[in-house]
């Protein structure tokens, strides 16, 4: 009898453990979710970051107001945001295109004193923007610069690419409100600083902070995702994903994809995700790659949309919380790609590495760049540079990853050259080389 007991005991606790297994397997499994594409197929998906709306990701950069003969610029984005809400309240006339009065770009920017100018990083289709705005209006045409006048409410959307101007008008109600928007400039702890503007040719208009500035370089932890995850995120059915490990690169396969992660880069390259196969024109791309990396695992850092090519690559940036863009230069490490095919997305490249907590830092300091005069002097003394080919000059973040994955930020000097970015190096801007070199 006693040795029935402890035969049932056995058994009771043989069949907990199983059930208790179970259970801890179905939970790991249960971070996984079912969505539907627009092909109608079902996708096991990991949550590794947060969903994001069109307008969290397509969004300004900097802003400009030019009062008086001054311009005032700021890349605050608390400012950006509060400024585009008050943008939205507005109604917009019928849009006209002027391009054919302009004399360049670059020209015509430079006349419009008293004006608010709202400038993004990349080529913005008015589809994607005219929801955003709530513009009850349609036209095919890509901007990637607003202009406001305060005098009388004349908006002009501006390509300094394509060189296209469009005009439209805010409704006479509209301009007092329009107006407050200049008495940020001068408030005690404005967020705003004095710029002067330089024209390398009739297409680009560039603004350079006249005083040298005081920027904070950071040190942040990072944490790695783990592979296992990235699997699950990215691949329609992830159990049957077959692993290998390589001496640079861990690697997962199925019969439609090919998922990279290498070691050193901490660059995750996955090869034919399953795409968005609607009808695609310049609003749907670029609608399409952000509802694509809401579904395959959300966005784990702060990017913005930063423009788009002929070869239907679509990029976003990461940007530090103080509204500063971050490049990685040698591996486009802090870059978000895809690559879009007969309107599927072939190829996403993007990282690993999350920060940890973008508002702490572990550490950081003060460090003093160069003015923009000090910066536009170094650029027209090389030689090897024709300053006409010249279409933006940034400061920004330097992203390098140490061996303990440690994320370094280093305030740099960027300039734009002939369609590509390059690192400034000189005298108080980190270095003593070229980008050039």
């Amino acid at each position: 009898m006693k040795y029935e007991s402890v035969k049932s005991g056995i058994l009771i606790f043989l069949v907990a453990l199983s059930v208790l297994l179970y259970y801890l397997l179905w939970t790991d499994q249960g971070r996984e979710f079912d969505a539907i594409d627009n092909s109608g197929s079902t996708m096991a998906q990991e949550e590794l970051g947060d969903k994001k709306e069109v307008s969290e990701v397509v969004k300004p950069d900097e802003i400009y107001q030019h009062i008086d003969g001054i311009h005032y610029g700021t890349i605050s984005k608390v400012e950006i945001d509060a400024i585009i809400n008050k943008l939205k309240e507005f109604e917009y006339e019928e849009f006209r295109n002027v391009t054919s009065s302009v004399d360049g770009i670059a020209n015509f920017l430079e006349e419009q004193d008293n004006s608010l100018e709202i400038r993004f990083p990349g080529q913005v289709p008015f589809r994607i923007y005219k929801d955003i705005l709530s513009i009850d209006q349609d036209n095919s045409f890509d901007f990637d610069t607003i202009l406001f006048s305060y005098k009388d409410g004349t908006v002009y959307f501006l390509s300094k690419e394509t060189e296209k101007v469009y005009e439209t008008t805010i409704h006479a109600k509209y301009i007092e409100q329009l107006n407050k928007l200049k008495e940020n400039v001068y408030a005690e702890k404005t967020v705003y600083s004095t710029y002067f503007s330089y024209k390398p040719n009739n297409q680009y208009l560039i603004y350079l902070p006249n005083e040298r500035k005081e920027v904070n370089k950071y040190k942040y932890f990072t944490r790695q995702i783990e592979s296992i995850r990235m699997k699950r995120a990215l691949f329609t059915d992830p159990s049957i994903a077959q692993k290998e490990i390589l001496t640079n690169w861990e690697e997962y396969t199925d019969d439609s994809g090919l998922l990279r992660i290498y070691k050193d880069t901490h660059i995750v390259s996955f090869f034919k995700p399953s795409g968005i196969s609607n009808e695609m024109t310049q609003k749907h791309i670029i609608n399409n790659s952000i509802e694509l990396i809401n579904q395959r695992g959300g966005w784990i850092n702060d990017y913005l949309y930063v423009g788009r090519d002929e070869d239907r690559k679509i990029t976003f940036r990461l940007y530090n919380t103080n509204g500063m863009p971050v490049f990685n230069l040698n591996t486009e490490l802090s870059d978000i790609r895809l690559y879009w095919e007969n309107n599927k997305a072939k190829r996403l490249l993007t990282s690993n590495l999350v920060i940890i907590n973008t508002t702490t830092p572990f550490d950081f300091s003060k460090e003093t760049v160069s003015s923009g005069e000090e910066v536009l002097q170094y650029l027209q003394s090389n030689k090897k540079l024709k300053t006409e080919k010249l279409q933006n000059i940034v400061i920004g973040y330097d992203m390098q990853v140490d061996s303990q994955n440690i994320v370094s930020l280093q305030p740099t000097w960027f300039y734009q050259y002939d369609h590509k970015w390059y690192t400034l190096y000189s005298e108080g801007t980190g270095g003593n080389l070229d980008g050039l070199e």
